[in-house]
C-alpha cells in the first residue's frame, strides 16, 4: 500500500513539472540530429504566452534568451560554427526546468523529397531490388551519416508537428531508409568529410500539387484544393495535403537545399509542369526563410514501357526546360538507368550520386567536376543530311560500345524515319535514304529506349527533339 503511495505521489510530482513548463519543440528537434552549419539556423517550439526561454549552445556558451508570444510560439536563431564531428549540446530553459538536446552534430542538411523514386528503401519494395544494396547497407555504419524520416501524413491545414525521429546510418537502419537519398549523403558525406544530415519525406504516386501549399497553387485555378480529407490511398494525388502534413511541420528547420525525385505522377500536367516547379520551388524559398540561393536538384523520370499516360518523353522535356531555364536548379539525367517493365529502378546509386555530383560541383567548391550530361544545342541541315551540337561535350561523345541508335528525322511532312547515326568530335551526323530534306530530329523521344550516347564522363545525353510537333508520336 505504502508503494502504490510512493509511486502516485511521483507520478503526481512529474506531472506537475511538466505542466508548469509547458515548453515543448518539433521532434525534428531532438538528440542526434544534425544543424546546418555556418548559419542561423532558427530553434522554434511552444511555451506559455510571456514565459522566459534561454537557449545555450554548448560550442561557444552562447546565451539567447527570448519571451513567448502571445500566441504560445518561440522563435531564436543561433549561430553555428564550422562542420565539426564533436558532438554538441544545447540547452532550452523554460521555469528554470532544463531541456537538453544531445549529441548534436554540425554539418551539412539536406531535405529529401519526391514520391516512390526517392521513397524506395535500401531493402527494396517487394519483387522489386535494390542493386548491390545488401553490401551497402552490411557497410553503412556512419555516426556522422544521419536519417530524419518524416512518416507519411496528409492533412487538410498546415500542421506543426511531424513524427519522426534523427537516426546515425548503420546495419538497423540503412534498410529502411531511401536508397537515392543515401547514395547522395554517403557520397556527400565521404567528401567532403564532415557530418551530412537527410530529411527524408515522401509518398508514392504524389503529383506535384500535393507538395504545395494552398497560397501557392492561388496561380493555378484549375487546381482544386480539397475540402475534405482525403483517403490516405488517394492522398498523394490531391493538392496541398502532403504538404500541410509533412512539409509544414519542418519548413524553417535550416537545410542546404532539396533533392527531389518526383514526376511520374505529373506527366498529364507536362505542359504546366515547369511553372508548377518554379511555383514551388519560390514558395518553398519564403517557407524556410532562406533567401534566393536554395537549390532544388532533381532526377529525370526514367525510361519505362507502361505509364499510363504515354507523356515520358514530353515530360522528360519539360524537366530539362526546368533545368535550362530555372535558376538554382539542375537535374541528373537517368536515360540509362530505366527499365522496361519495372518503374522503380533497381539501380538507386546512379540517380543519389549524379544528385551529389551536381550539389558538390555548384555548392561546394568541386567545380572540375564535369556533372553535366551532355544537351542538345542545334540542329543544321547540309545536303541531305543533318548536323546535331551538343552543349557540354567539349571532351566528346561515346557510346560507350552500344550501337548508335534511337535517332530519327522527318522532313516538312512530319513523318518520322529511323536515322542513320555517326558520332563525329562533338556532334553527330544524321541521314536516312528515305528522306531527301530532313528538317527534324529527335532521339531517344519515347515511353522506354535504351540510352547509347554519352559524355565522355560517362552521363546519358537526355531525349530530346528539335521539332514541337505534340500531336506527331
Amino acid at each position: 500500500m505504502q508503494k502504490k503511495i510512493f509511486f502516485s505521489l511521483v507520478f503526481l510530482s512529474c506531472s506537475i513539472i511538466l505542466m508548469s513548463t509547458t515548453l515543448k519543440l518539433p521532434r525534428i528537434f531532438s538528440d542526434g540530429m544534425v544543424l546546418q552549419q555556418q548559419s542561423d539556423v532558427k530553434i522554434w517550439g511552444w511555451g506559455k504566452p510571456k514565459q522566459n526561454i534561454s537557449v545555450t549552445t554548448s560550442w561557444n556558451d552562447k546565451k539567447y534568451n527570448v519571451v513567448v508570444n502571445s500566441d504560445s510560439v518561440w522563435a531564436v536563431k543561433i549561430s553555428t560554427p564550422q562542420a565539426t564531428y564533436k558532438p554538441h549540446t544545447i540547452t532550452i530553459v523554460a521555469d528554470g526546468n532544463p531541456l537538453v538536446l544531445r549529441d548534436v552534430l554540425i554539418g551539412e542538411v539536406w531535405l529529401c523529397s519526391g514520391q516512390s523514386n526517392m521513397h524506395m528503401p535500401m531493402k527494396g519494395y517487394f519483387g522489386q531490388p535494390v542493386t548491390g544494396s545488401m553490401e551497402d547497407i552490411l557497410s553503412s555504419e556512419n555516426e556522422n551519416l544521419r536519417y530524419y524520416n518524416v512518416k507519411q501524413n496528409s492533412s487538410l491545414e498546415p500542421q506543426t508537428q511531424c513524427e519522426g525521429v534523427w537516426e546515425k546510418a548503420g546495419i538497423q537502419t540503412t534498410g529502411k531508409f531511401s536508397a537515392t537519398a543515401y547514395y547522395f549523403g554517403r557520397l556527400l558525406q565521404k567528401t567532403l568529410n564532415i557530418p551530412v544530415g537527410l530529411i527524408h519525406a515522401s509518398w508514392g504516386g504524389s503529383k506535384i500539387e500535393a507538395w504545395m501549399s494552398k497560397e501557392s497553387l492561388a496561380a493555378f485555378p484549375e487546381i482544386k484544393i480539397p475540402t475534405e480529407a482525403p483517403e490516405k490511398r488517394v492522398a498523394p494525388l490531391r493538392s496541398t495535403v502532403i504538404y500541410n502534413g509533412m512539409i509544414s511541420p519542418i519548413a524553417g528547420y535550416s537545410i542546404k537545399g532539396v533533392v527531389w525525385y518526383q514526376g511520374e505522377a505529373s506527366q498529364r500536367d507536362y505542359k504546366i509542369y515547369p511553372e508548377l516547379f518554379k511555383t514551388m520551388h519560390k514558395d518553398w524559398i519564403q517557407k524556410w526563410d532562406m533567401g534566393k540561393v536554395f537549390p532544388v536538384y532533381f532526377c529525370q523520370i526514367t525510361p519505362y514501357a507502361h505509364y499510363t499516360s504515354k507523356s515520358a518523353a514530353l515530360m522528360r522535356e519539360a524537366q530539362m526546360k526546368i533545368a535550362q531555364q530555372q535558376e538554382h536548379t539542375a537535374m541528373a539525367v537517368l536515360l540509362d538507368v530505366g527499365e522496361e517493365n519495372i518503374l522503380h529502378c533497381a539501380n538507386k546509386k546512379a540517380p543519389g550520386e549524379r544528385l551529389a555530383y551536381i550539389a558538390l560541383a555548384r555548392d561546394y567548391g568541386y567545380d572540375m567536376v564535369p556533372y553535366r550530361s551532355p544537351e542538345f544545342k542545334s540542329v543544321n541541315a547540309m545536303d541531305n543530311k543533318l548536323i546535331i551540337r551538343f552543349k557540354y561535350a567539349e571532351d566528346g561523345l561515346s557510346t560507350f560500345g552500344k550501337d548508335l541508335k534511337n535517332f530519327e528525322i522527318a522532313g516538312a511532312d512530319k513523318v518520322f524515319y529511323p536515322a542513320k547515326a555517326q558520332i563525329v568530335l562533338n556532334s553527330v551526323e544524321l541521314s536516312c535514304d528515305k528522306i531527301e530534306r530532313p528538317v527534324a530530329v529527335r532521339y531517344a523521344f519515347k515511353e522506354y529506349v535504351e540510352a547509347c550516347l554519352f559524355g565522355i564522363n560517362g552521363l546519358p545525353v537526355s531525349s530530346f527533339r528539335s521539332d514541337n510537333w505534340d500531336d506527331v508520336k
